[in-house]
């Protein structure tokens, strides 16, 4: 509604400022024609006076040739040159008067003056009485003695006055004294059309201004109550008062920006109900994560604990058969010379704490890389049948020092229809490294069992010992780097606890997945399950 009277009152002074632009054109235009009209008549009064001038000095020219007093043809040449440039500039102007006039008949409804076309037939006859002027004046020659003059110069005059019988000396006196007249005329004409043009001018632009005025109190009226609600609303809520509501009145624009007014401090309403719940929230939350702050400091400390352990594990690792290797080697260079058999049996035991050396060194190794995520994997086509043998085999020669059986049973398929893109060097070394640790903590006598099956389009290995388990506490930090286990290190002294986590690191650079079950003196099982992955993907042959 508001926004109709804004536009009805912009249109009603669009039109107002449009009539007035109209009349002050046409009054413009009325002027600038009456402006015109008045310049031309003082040019066409000008050209005749010039033009009279000119004829005047051609007669006196004409008398001193015939008197034969040094009359110079130059001075009559330029005299009719003159005369000639009169009259074509007069003929123009007085056709430009009449076409002027045309125009101001047509448009004011008033008849063209006599004068006007009188002015026209006059410039046609002065071109053929210059012609004839000229012709004449140039035959001229000076009085024989005892010529008479008076006939001569009769002569002369009706060539310079007369032309098809009008006698041009009275036309263009009588034109002369008929501009002066108009000139005066057209001028006030002028005045009176801008002083016409001022006083119209000025009655529109005070209407407009009265018309602006009244529309401005109207539409002020109309506009500041709504906007002292508004602004009481806008100060409501700055001094927090958010139950504040502005009353819907005036049925327009304004009541709709009252309603969303309204809805806004509704919902600032709910907001900050919201925010008081969120920052208890988050009060507590912070209470909470206070706590578990507290208790990752804790872990921290615990962590640290276990990396002095772990550098003493590795220590001592590393220590154990760079002993070995230099006590052979200075068993083997003390004393007197010794047989090559011996010499070679030395050699092979330096070379096998090589090899236990070098292992130490690649696993850790392994472990900087998976943690920088550089592990790099060669995927290929592999028979999981023949990974599984492969690892079992390495695994019961451990198993066999320890008396401990490895035992596969397959609970679905045949593995010799199953091929996996892995990379076999890796994947057979995380299987070995569970079997490995599946041997070492189990008992004398003890059995390892491995079966798998398919779920979900995956393959899952499963390697279960009767051992002595793991502690519940310690499940989860069985894949941590270097964490051992209370009773892994009462079992056993040797190890460095990397071996999960490089197993880990591996099943997950196949994205697969690796799972810890056990119960202490009942033994562990591990699961290892590799998923169906684009370049990764599980492929079952299935063979007549």
């Amino acid at each position: 509604m508001f926004r109709l009277r804004l536009s009805l009152a912009f249109a009603l002074l669009v039109a107002l400022v449009c009539v007035q632009a109209g009349f002050v054109y046409l009054g413009s235009n009325r002027v600038n024609d009456y402006a015109q009209h008045s310049r031309l008549a003082s040019d066409i009064l000008s050209e005749l006076l010039e033009l009279s001038a000119s004829k005047q000095r051609l007669r006196v020219w004409a008398s001193q040739q015939l008197m034969d007093a040094n009359a110079s043809p130059e001075v009559r040449d330029s005299q009719l040159a003159r005369m000639q440039a009169n009259a074509e500039t007069l003929r123009q102007l007085a056709r430009r008067d009449l076409s002027l006039w045309s125009e101001i008949a047509a448009r004011d409804g008033v008849a063209i003056p006599a004068e006007v076309g009188q002015l026209v037939s006059v410039s046609v006859l002065l071109d053929e009485n210059i012609a004839a002027v000229r012709t004449r004046l140039l035959r001229l020659a000076p009085l024989e003695p005892g010529a008479e003059f008076a006939s001569v110069w009769q002569e002369l005059n009706e060539v310079f006055d007369v032309a098809r019988g009008r006698d041009l000396r009275e036309l263009i006196n009588g034109a002369i004294a008929r501009q002066r007249n108009v000139v005066p005329v057209a001028r006030a004409a002028t005045e009176r059309g801008l002083d016409r043009l001022r006083e119209q001018a000025i009655a529109l632009a005070g209407v407009s201004l009265v018309a602006a005025i009244l529309l401005a109190l109207h539409l002020n009226r109309r506009l500041q109550r709504p906007l002292d609600r508004l602004l009481e609303g806008t100060q409501a809520l700055q001094a927090g008062a958010l139950d504040h509501r502005i009353a819907l009145r005036s049925h327009d624009e304004f009541d709709r920006v009252a309603e969303h007014f309204n809805a806004m401090a509704a919902e600032l309403q709910q907001h900050r109900h919201d925010a008081d719940a969120a920052r208890r929230r988050l009060e507590e939350a912070v209470q909470e994560r206070t706590s578990e702050l507290r208790a990752a400091h804790e872990t921290l400390q615990r962590i640290d604990q276990r990396r002095r352990q772990l550098l003493a594990d590795i220590s001592h690792e590393l220590r154990t058969p760079a002993t070995a290797i230099r006590g052979e080697a200075e068993i083997a260079l003390r004393g007197a010379d010794k047989p090559v058999s011996e010499y070679q049996q030395t050699l092979m035991r330096i070379v096998g704490g090589v090899k236990q050396f070098t292992g130490v060194i690649d696993d850790l190794l392994l472990v900087a890389k998976a943690e920088a995520d550089q592990l790099v994997m060669r995927p290929d086509a592999v028979e999981l049948s023949g990974l599984l043998s492969d690892a079992a085999e390495m695994a019961e020669t451990l198993g066999a020092r320890l008396d401990v059986r490895i035992q596969l049973e397959s609970q679905e398929v045949d593995l010799s229809g199953v091929t996996l893109q892995a990379d076999a060097d890796r994947l057979r070394q995380a299987l070995v490294i569970v079997l490995d640790n599946a041997v070492r903590y189990s008992r004398t006598g003890g059995t390892v069992r491995v079966s798998w099956h398919v779920v979900d389009g995956c393959v899952q290995v499963v390697v279960a010992d009767d051992g002595i388990g793991i502690d519940a506490d310690e499940l989860p930090k069985v894949f941590e780097r270097f964490v051992r286990g209370r009773r892994a290190r009462i079992h056993r002294a040797d190890g460095t606890g990397i071996g999960l986590s490089i197993a880990q690191a591996i099943v997950h650079a196949h994205h697969g997945r690796i799972d810890v079950a056990s119960i202490p003196m009942q033994g562990t099982t591990v699961r290892v399950e590799l998923p169906c992955r684009h370049n990764h993907s599980l492929v079952l042959n299935h063979e007549a």
